[in-house]
């Protein structure tokens, strides 16, 4: 499996009252690779490591770049977002910190399942996003 895969497996598993939508922007660095929306919009970065280190303490290495991290920072005003990691058997959805570094125990402890991911997502998007405003 591969990003795209991944990404594809969960955007098959999602009602299809959410709106979803494979970003490709060849112009603005940084941008999220999916935006999905119903009541509110999540933006999500997905990155996907093919092999989980052996030793606890090692770090995951994602190749989120410092503009996919301000993207996914600047959004959270807005709208939810969250950076989705997948790999061959577990699945970490981190939703702020983006540019802080995983180790494999972290990753392990709050590993989750695709029926998990697609269930934040639904949560994500079906309830409104609560905007202050300067009332």
């Amino acid at each position: 499996m591969n990003e795209y895969s991944f990404i594809r497996s969960i955007h098959h598993k999602l009602p299809s009252d959410i709106f979803k939508w494979k970003i490709h922007d060849s112009f603005a660095a940084g941008v999220p690779d999916a935006l999905y929306a119903k009541n509110s919009i999540l933006f999500v970065e997905y990155k996907y490591v093919k092999k989980i280190p052996v030793k606890p303490t090692t770090l995951i290495k994602t190749s989120i770049s410092p503009m996919q991290v301000s993207w996914l920072d600047n959004m959270q005003c807005a709208a939810h977002s969250a950076l989705i990691i997948g790999s061959p058997n577990n699945i970490y959805i981190k939703l702020d910190n983006f540019s802080e570094k995983i180790t494999k125990e972290m990753f392990m402890e709050k590993k989750v399942t695709i029926l998990d991911v697609v269930g934040f997502i639904v949560n994500k998007t079906y309830l409104p996003k609560k905007v202050i405003t300067a009332d």
